[in-house]
């Protein structure tokens, strides 16, 4: 399986999410690869951070990811494409190379209007490589006006990418597991955010 975790729009916890992906599969017994195409390479930092070895990352800020991920599925059964920053020929790549395409946008009004760029995107390229897709609200505080409002005006787009069930929450525990390498069904086993990523993967399972 390949997922991309992918937004236009800087700041909304891609890099967050991939990497709390790319340990639930390692978890399961997948060989996982971890491929970071933002030039920032967060997701590279993350590993370096990692003590354990579940996790193989790669930082490949190109273009030709589309035609070159084939020389890694042999290698690899579980592959988390962080792709971040504009609409460019490298993000491009980053979708065109997934199976899956994982969206995650913020409960604000801005942020729902940035959201379209990445859709669009999704719509163009979707037809050549027939992945499926979803968005997920991330950072959501709970019985908030603004949330609400971003969940129904996400449902807009629900003919081409359906937003999930599923929500991440504004919890501690996804910033502070990141300076140990590690996931937060690591960091904090019976924690609440720990239950959000389980459900998460279990509803990304069930898609897949």
């Amino acid at each position: 399986m390949i997922i991309t975790v992918a937004n236009t729009k800087g700041g909304v916890g891609k890099t967050t999410i991939a990497v709390n992906l790319a340990v639930e599969a390692a978890r399961s017994g997948k060989k996982v690869l971890l491929i970071d195409t933002d030039p920032q390479g967060s997701s590279i930092a993350f590993r370096a951070e990692r003590e354990k070895d579940d996790i193989k990352s790669v930082a490949l800020v190109s273009d030709k990811l589309h035609k070159d991920i084939q020389g890694f599925t042999e290698a690899f059964n579980y592959i988390v494409i962080d792709a971040g920053g504009r609409d460019n020929a490298i993000f491009r790549s980053a979708v065109a190379a997934c199976e899956f395409l994982l969206l995650p946008v913020l409960p604000s009004q801005f942020d729902v209007w940035a959201a379209e760029d990445a859709i669009e995107v999704f719509k163009e390229i979707q037809p050549f490589n027939d992945m499926r897709g979803r968005i997920l609200l991330n950072k959501v505080r709970p019985n908030t006006k603004v949330s609400a409002e971003a969940q129904e005006a996400l449902t807009e787009y629900k003919e081409d990418l359906p937003l999930l069930s599923v929500q991440l929450h504004d919890r501690v525990a996804y910033k502070t597991s990141i300076s140990s390498g590690q996931g937060v069904t690591e960091y904090e086993t019976s924690g609440k955010a720990a239950m959000e990523i389980r459900a998460l993967v279990e509803t990304l399972n069930e898609i897949k």
